[in-house]
C-alpha cells in the first residue's frame, strides 16, 4: 500500500524538477516558430535569415537538404522562392527545455507547393519540425532546424 501512495508523489516530484520556461522566453520562441511559416512564404532572405543564428544548421533528409549558416539558408530560400509558390500551416507547436538544458520546440506542418512556372498539381508535405533554439538580446533563433517529412501528396 505504501509503493502505491509513493509512486505519485515520486511522479509529482520528477514533475516538479524538470526546469520550467520563462513566460518570455516562451512566447518569444513560438513568435519566431510563428514567424518562420509566413517569412518562408511571403518574407524576404534578410527577414528569412534573420530568423537563424549565424551558424545555424537546416536539415531535411527526406529531400536531401544539409545546410549551414546564413550563406547556404539564403541560397536554399531564393531558388526555393524563385521556383515555387508555398503555403505553410503550423500547428501543435510546443517550446520546451530538453533533457540536455537546451531550449527546443517541436511543431507539426502541412506544406502546399506549386511549380510557379506551370499549372501543375500541388504537392503537399506533411512533417514535423524539431528545433534547437538560442536566446539573446531579446530575440529567439533557430540553432538547429531537423524536419522531418511524414508525408507527401499530389493534389
Amino acid at each position: 500500500m505504501k509503493q502505491l501512495i509513493a509512486l505519485p508523489l515520486i511522479l509529482l516530484t520528477g514533475c516538479s524538477l524538470a526546469p520550467s520556461l520563462d513566460l518570455k522566453t516562451q512566447q518569444l520562441c513560438e513568435q519566431t516558430l510563428y514567424q518562420y511559416t509566413e517569412i518562408r512564404d511571403k518574407g524576404t532572405t534578410k527577414q528569412y535569415t534573420d530568423l537563424f543564428t549565424q551558424d545555424a544548421t537546416f536539415n531535411v533528409k527526406a529531400l536531401n537538404v544539409s545546410l549551414s549558416g546564413h550563406e547556404e539558408l539564403a541560397q536554399r530560400f531564393d531558388s526555393a522562392r524563385a521556383k515555387n509558390k508555398s503555403i505553410h500551416l503550423l500547428t501543435s507547436s510546443r517550446v520546451f527545455t530538453g533533457a540536455d538544458q537546451r531550449l527546443s520546440a517541436s511543431s507539426n506542418f502541412i506544406l502546399y507547393l506549386k511549380e510557379k512556372s506551370s499549372d501543375s498539381e500541388t504537392k503537399v508535405l506533411a512533417g514535423r519540425y524539431l528545433d534547437t533554439l538560442e536566446v539573446s538580446d531579446s530575440t529567439c533563433k533557430f540553432k538547429h532546424r531537423e524536419v522531418l517529412v511524414d508525408r507527401v501528396d499530389i493534389l
